[in-house]
């Protein structure tokens, strides 16, 4: 890595940090950005663009480092790798409750099996890597019959099929999905079901799916090696806030003819979230809190990332954001100092708070004072689904407790 100046940042493109730190999105999520299986972020959930193409690409060197360490650390990471407990406190939600309203908006009785087949067009949101900026596009995707043998590539809309579409439609899951470190179904999925791994395409091609569900950061090679089996794919497209998660839940959906779920869904979605707006509005201060994601190897979340769209839920300011960052920038310990945030957030299993009230630069930073640095799960900053909510109510128990 480069030496860092006083006050200076190093940007990363949101497909450099994807699902890492919602590397999707959360950070997304925004990186959903998001490392496939293998996070939005960002947002973040979950496959790395190929190491090559990032070369191919000429990324800075230092992007490039850091996209090959936080790889081999989530590789690293044990599959049975337990889900950290709950923290101890109140949430505004009671949080399994919330989970289990979150996991399960199935109407088997209302599948649309006689709307078939059906063309849908839908915009899809493509990441341009040599421009580093996003572009609209609009797609086509024809479904000749109600889809019985669906595989996905990401935890998050493995997630939303779980949530609408009845267990004996899936055929396989990626293996990521059975970690509880970043899947919210992991301890849900039954052993039986196949999994299979971010190469494994000859693997899918043999389960003979009628529906694989990608994302805009899919490997190429495995989506070529699909579409030369002529195995019917639908990807979707990048997205940074809870709006573009909800278009994701409801053309689901549309695609495999459970429009009334995923319509229940989002319903849930909604109502949960008024909830946590009511109970953080009797709380909160005229003044908005001044709250700062903080990732490994300094990363902050900005705009177009799942975290931001959080802290517009909650009435908190994101300091990245507020500082005119798009999706993730690298930033010293000075330029922290310097922003002075109320709260900083960071992985609960990093234990970068430890390090950071040990850090001989941040003794005057406000949060530091006043031990206002807090831990949340990565199952909860990577969401890259419904269960952003979940997320939502975590983040506001810290807040506002």
């Amino acid at each position: 890595m480069s030496k860092w100046k006083n006050g200076s940042a190093t940007a990363a493109s949101p497909c450099s940090f994807i699902k890492v730190a919602a590397i999707t999105g959360l950070l997304g999520r925004t990186a959903e950005s998001a490392l496939n299986g293998g996070t939005q972020t960002i947002a973040c959930q979950y496959e790395m663009p190929s190491l090559s193409r990032f070369n191919r690409e000429r990324t800075p060197f230092a992007v490039f480092c850091a996209v090959f360490l936080l790889t081999f650390w989530w590789f690293s990471v044990p599959a049975g790798a337990a889900k950290p407990p709950l923290r101890q406190g109140a949430f505004p939600l009671e949080m399994e409750s919330l989970l289990t309203a979150l996991g399960d908006a199935r109407r088997p009785e209302n599948s649309e099996q006689s709307r078939f087949p059906r063309t849908l067009v839908y915009p899809y949101l493509a990441y341009d890597m040599a421009g580093d900026r996003l572009r609209e596009e609009t797609r086509e995707a024809h479904i000749p019959r109600q889809p019985r043998r669906i595989i996905p590539q990401s935890i998050g809309i493995t997630e939303i099929l779980w949530a609408i579409c009845p267990p004996e439609r899936l055929l396989a899951v990626h293996r990521s999905t059975r970690n509880p470190r970043y899947s919210f179904i992991a301890e849900t999925l039954p052993d039986s079901l196949p999994s299979y791994g971010t190469g494994d395409a000859e693997r899918v091609i043999g389960y003979r799916p009628d529906l694989v569900l990608t994302t805009y950061y899919s490997d190429e090679n495995f989506l070529h090696q699909l579409q030369r089996a002529q195995v019917p794919t639908v990807q979707l497209g990048f997205f940074g806030d809870l709006e573009q998660i909800v278009e994701q839940i409801l053309l689901i959906g549309q695609l495999i003819g459970e429009e009334s779920a995923a319509e229940q869904l989002v319903n849930t979605m909604n109502e949960n979230l008024q909830a946590i707006r009511v109970h953080v509005a009797n709380r909160k201060s005229e003044v908005p809190l001044q709250v700062l994601f903080y990732d490994h190897m300094g990363y902050v979340a900005g705009r177009r990332t799942t975290f931001d769209a959080i802290c517009r839920i909650l009435g908190v300011v994101n300091v990245a954001a507020d500082q005119g960052i798009d999706y993730f920038k690298q930033i010293d310990h000075e330029t922290l100092l310097r922003w002075n945030p109320d709260r900083i957030i960071v992985p609960a299993e990093s234990r970068l708070d430890r390090d950071l009230y040990r850090s001989r630069v941040l003794t005057g930073a406000r949060a530091v004072q006043q031990r206002r640095i807090y831990g949340i799960p990565d199952v909860y900053l990577l969401s890259a689904s419904q269960y952003l909510v979940a997320s939502v109510n975590y983040l506001a128990g810290l807040l506002y407790d």
